[in-house]
């Protein structure tokens, strides 16, 4: 895999947030579309995560890991506590919003470091 499939999935998941965005903004159901959009995002980290960890053979949590790998169960959980019925709360939307933040900035801050360094492959 080189930089540029990896160039063309990052655009194509930063429209995905864009979309996401403004149709939950047409249709003022905003928490409940960030929320959908939130499980797939931590669900997809999940199984990358996972897949990559089972190739070694002995592995060590870094503190940085586990801060995200909690980060992330947290957003999981708030989404899914909103995708249940419960997206009219106040902290559910907050923290939705802000997971939808991390998520976005994320995906854009790894979009410029790639159009920065080219690499030859990444895996």
């Amino acid at each position: 895999m080189n930089d540029i499939v990896v160039s063309i999935l990052m655009i194509i998941i930063l429209s995905c947030h864009l979309a996401a965005f403004i149709i939950g903004y047409k249709t003022q159901k905003m928490t409940l579309i960030l929320s959908y959009l939130n499980a797939v995002f931590v669900i997809g980290m999940f199984v990358f995560w996972a897949i990559n960890s089972l190739n070694k053979k002995q592995y060590h949590f870094e503190i940085t890991e586990v801060f995200v790998i909690c980060l992330e169960a947290c957003i999981l959980i708030c989404a899914l506590y909103s995708i249940i019925g419960f997206h009219n709360k106040t902290h559910v939307k907050v923290i939705n919003s802000i997971g939808f933040a991390i998520h976005l900035l994320a995906t854009a801050g790894m979009l410029y470091y790639i159009s920065i360094f080219k690499f030859d492959s990444l895996f």
